[in-house]
């Protein structure tokens, strides 16, 4: 059963990407990417709230270790993976989170429910459902090259680049234009578009969950905004 609603995760996305534009304490910094993990185990998936926590902590003793590292190429890229990628990490985790837990139907109606412009809400349901399918699309076709003896492993397709390029990145990008029409066209088709008021199955509701969860989240950004001074 779902404990957090989507009007948390539309707050944990504006505060991870809010996280960008600012350098905060690195203690800080790993409290609040810890803080997105939590949502994993709030809504009971352990195994993939201990696989965050778990790369957290590499990037926490990485980025500790880079700022040791010597002033030459190599230490240059041990900082740039360390500090530049873990920036990104506490929006891949929200995205991974919201990706792996949230219905589009959930998000079209909770957009409606916030008054939310149908420019908005449309492309918003044609965008959550194109990245599944691209990544169908993907499995579909690393499957055909196992098939042909292509690239079997993850180390065949880093030794060849350019093949790799050639028979995964050309496909699927041609394909995503297709995938993108046809995505729109369903949408169209189920009414979206429609001025008249619309029904829902899902229901959405915020959860005394959600409240301690987005509370303990206001008091991190202040703790950020006090640290900022």
């Amino acid at each position: 059963m779902k404990r957090i609603s989507i009007y948390s995760k539309f707050f944990l996305v504006v505060f991870a990407n809010g996280l960008l534009f600012f350098t905060l304490p690195d203690a800080l910094t790993l409290a609040i990417t810890l803080y997105f993990c939590s949502f994993q185990f709030v809504d009971g998936r352990i195994r993939k709230g201990l696989k965050w926590v778990g790369i957290t902590a590499v990037f926490a003793v990485g980025t500790y270790l880079a700022y040791l590292a010597p002033e030459n190429l190599f230490g240059r890229y041990i900082l740039f993976f360390f500090v530049g990628l873990g920036k990104m990490l506490p929006v891949v985790i929200v995205g991974a989170y919201i990706s792996g837990t949230t219905k589009v139907s959930e998000i079209i109606c909770s957009l409606r429910r916030l008054h939310v412009p149908q420019w908005i809400v449309i492309p918003t349901s044609v965008l959550f459902r194109f990245f599944p399918t691209v990544r169908n699309d993907y499995r579909q076709i690393r499957k055909a090259m196992k098939f042909r003896g292509i690239a079997t492993t993850t180390g065949d397709m880093v030794r060849h680049p350019v093949r790799t390029m050639e028979f995964i990145y050309v496909p699927l990008l041609s394909n995503a234009t297709n995938v993108a029409s046809d995505l729109a066209s369903a949408a169209l088709t189920r009414g979206l578009t429609d001025p008249g008021p619309k029904t829902s199955l899902v229901r959405v509701r915020f959860t005394p969950a959600d409240a301690a969860m987005c509370l303990l989240g206001l008091v991190l950004i202040g703790a950020a905004f006090y640290a900022l001074r």
